[in-house]
Order: structure tokens, then sequence, then C-alpha cells
């Protein structure tokens, strides 16, 4: 089980390692900016990691990192520019687990292979996702939530960044091992559900923690479970999801160039 990262600066100095090995012999490497295709908007988990991954490069290398957002398909619309590019090294793309995995394990076509079309050079974090509601929904935890839900089937609704995502494949766990129906609401990213969460537009989010973290830890939104198999240091009140009473939701996921 992947162990969930609070931070993601500890594996900043391994973010190119990969290319550095393969390079070894030009030493101008690089000569000129290096680009950082985001596959989501800015603001949420993919577009902090990208950036911070980007300072570190910048001063390991003294060459700039130009962070590129290109949002919108479960991450395709970045994918693709990603392979039209030039495969000089000069082009980066930080990834989640939703595009390179889930993504691709559902798709009957795929439009790219993750095997052949794409060189994984490191880790740039871990992270579980955190079970939320808006604080004026009349629930105080999963239980609550779970009758609430069952006493309203299909009329309460999630958001999500993408059926290929993990906050989306986490809402279906949950679904099946409760035995609740919701309805799905697509967004372009983390932050504009959590935004229509707190605005009373959707009902429900099991997001990736670092996107709710600050909300939950002030209260602008109630965390009721994380998906972790132990509870996280920042949040020591919300339980996890077997402390929880639903045993089946355990899942976490990773970020990487």
């Amino acid at each position: 089980m992947i162990r969930v990262r609070e931070t993601m600066r500890a594996l900043l100095s391994l973010a190119f390692c990969v290319l550095l090995a393969a390079s070894a012999s030009a030493q101008s490497f690089p000569s000129r900016p290096l680009r950082m295709i985001v596959p989501a908007p800015p603001a949420g988990i993919t577009d902090l990691s990208a950036r911070l991954v980007g300072e570190g490069l910048r001063a390991k290398f003294g060459q700039p990192v130009v962070v590129e957002n290109k949002s919108g398909a479960n991450g395709l619309i970045g994918l693709r520019e990603l392979l039209k590019a030039e495969p000089d090294g000069y082009t980066l793309m930080a990834g989640t687990m939703g595009n390179f995995v889930l993504g691709y394990a559902m798709e009957v076509n795929p439009p790219f292979d993750a095997l052949r079309d794409l060189l994984p050079i490191a880790g740039t974090a871990e992270y579980a996702t955190a079970m939320i509601v808006n604080p004026k929904t009349p629930v105080n935890s999963v239980k609550e939530f779970i009758d609430y839900a069952k006493a309203r089937p299909g009329k309460l609704t999630f958001g999500s960044t993408g059926t290929a995502a993990l906050d989306y494949l986490a809402v279906e766990l949950f679904m099946k091992e409760t035995g609740t129906k919701l309805v799905h609401v697509p967004y372009r990213g983390g932050p504009a559900a959590l935004n229509d969460l707190m605005g009373g537009s959707i009902d429900l989010l099991i997001e990736v923690f670092p996107v709710v973290m600050e909300q939950i830890k002030t209260g602008m939104v109630k965390g009721l479970a994380v998906s972790s198999p132990y509870r996280l240091p920042s949040i020591p009140q919300v339980p996890t999801f077997k402390e929880a009473g639903v045993s089946g939701v355990e899942l976490t996921g990773w970020l990487g160039v």
C-alpha cells in the first residue's frame, strides 16, 4: 500500500535523474528553457506539484521551467501536447495515476500506448482522498451520510475530475460498498468541484487530500473520512473509511514526471 505523503518537496532532487544519466555526454544539457505540461487547471494538486518540481529543476540547472496548463478530456489534451513534442528531453508532463493508468486501462481503444509512448522519470507525490460535504449538509459521519443518501436514491450529486480519475473511482467504490446511488457531475479540475461543493451546487466529493486539506482544517467543509489505511496527522480527528464502517474504500494515488 502506498504511504501517504503530505509534502511534495522530498523527491525534487530525483525529478530528472533518468534524463541526467541519458545525457551525461551532453554537458550543455539543458541549454534552453524546459517545458512542463500540466493536464489540469491551475491550483490543483497536479499543478502545484508541477510548479514545485519546476522550481527545483530551475534551481538545479539554471534554466527556466515554463509550466503550461492544458486541461480537459481526463488529461488527454495535455497528453496529446506531450506526444507531439520533439523527444529531446525538453518537454515534460506532470501526470497522475488517472492519466497514465486508469484512463489507459478503461479505454477500449486508448489514443496512446502507456508503455511505448511515455518515459517515467520520477515520482513527485503520493496522496489519499478525503470524503467531504458542505457544512450545511445535515450529516456528521459516514454512517449518517449513507442513511441520508439511501433516503434520497439518485438525488444527491458528487463531483469528480473525470471517469478515469481517482476521485471518481473512490466514489464508485463507496457506492458499491454502501449500496448508495449518487449522480455524477464532471469537472475540469478539483478546485472547481470544491467551489461548487462549498456553494451547495453538489453534495459530495471524495477528493484528493491536498486539494481539500485547508478547507477541512478551517471548517469550510466537513471531513467525514480518508481513504488511507491510517489517519492523517494533519487531520487526526477524521477517521479512515474502515474505522467509519466502510472497509472497501482504501486507495491512494500518485503524481509523477
